[in-house]
């Protein structure tokens, strides 16, 4: 497991997306005592499901396949482009370009995302987590499994978590996407969100979306998405804010088997929606119960 010595949050590395207050600036003595340098980029054989969402093939943000056709991302990443589409790729390593990227043409932001930006340098419930439809299921690599009711994951203030993600090295400097993981801290956690330590590694810019892990008894699993930044600093030095998958588990499997941009589990809407809801809850509760 590699360490991330650096910040890592949420936002575009080659393009546009979320952005943060402007903080002061970071004193010399600071600077000298804690520098943000990224540590030695993933193996090949760690966090294989964990890729790149990009638009026009510019990397937007950190994405998570949790099923070979199903990408799981944070909400304010699906902003929908004002040009080109999104896709998806599992490349690794974008200093000699971006490669085996798969579109992506249906796309569902949790449809009570919030996107305020001063209610929410706090914990809160902003609702965002989003998912990527691909076009074409991307084989070979097994998807992530979410946290499900059954694994009993304690997310709680002192639980270690993996991250990875693409973020940047340095707060203030962009830079070409490479994938790093690393381990981090919970300091405080409410029902719909947590909160990461302000202590390197932390999330930074390009690293929205990406995925925190927990072991378990039954496994790993994906129990947050990064967020954004807690506060209102650039500098990736005061923690990240999660969004927690626990509470969005049965919306996820709704909007990853809707494949109609209108349909059941983002924007759509009118009489035909509570019995769309319905039906895809009933027959994921059988499954269920056949296990």
């Amino acid at each position: 497991m590699t360490v991330l010595w650096g910040s890592a949050l949420a936002i575009v590395v080659l393009g546009s997306a979320c952005t943060v207050d402007e903080a002061p600036p970071r004193t010399s003595e600071r600077a000298a005592t804690q520098a943000i340098i990224a540590g030695e980029a993933s193996e090949p054989s760690e966090f294989r499901a964990t890729g790149m969402v990009v638009v026009l093939d510019r990397a937007r943000c950190t994405g998570t396949l949790i099923a070979p056709d199903v990408v799981l991302t944070a909400g304010h990443c699906l902003d929908k482009p004002k040009y080109g589409d999104f896709g998806f790729t599992l490349d690794s390593d974008a200093t000699d370009g971006i490669d085996n990227i798969v579109h992506a043409s249906v796309y569902h932001q949790h449809p009570s995302f919030d996107d305020g930006a001063e209610e929410f340098i706090d914990l809160s419930v902003r609702n965002d987590i989003g998912v990527l439809l691909l076009d074409e299921p991307i084989l070979g690599v097994t998807p992530e499994q979410i946290e499900q009711p059954e694994d009993e994951v304690r997310v709680e203030p002192g639980v270690e978590l993996s991250l990875c993600g693409y973020g940047r090295l340095v707060w203030h400097t962009p830079v070409l996407p490479i994938k790093r993981d690393a381990q981090v801290f919970i300091d405080r956690s409410e029902s719909n969100e947590f909160l990461t330590t302000a202590v390197d590694p932390q999330p930074c810019s390009g690293d929205s979306g990406g995925p925190l892990f927990a072991e378990t008894p039954n496994g790993r699993r994906l129990v947050g998405v990064v967020s954004r930044a807690f506060g209102r600093s650039l500098m990736c030095d005061t923690g990240a804010i999660i969004t927690r998958i626990k509470p969005y588990d049965d919306w996820i499997y709704l909007a990853s088997h809707d494949h109609n941009t209108g349909g059941c589990s983002a924007g759509g809407g009118g009489a035909a929606l509570p019995m769309c809801l319905a039906g895809l809850l009933a027959l994921r509760r059988r499954r269920r119960a056949a296990r």
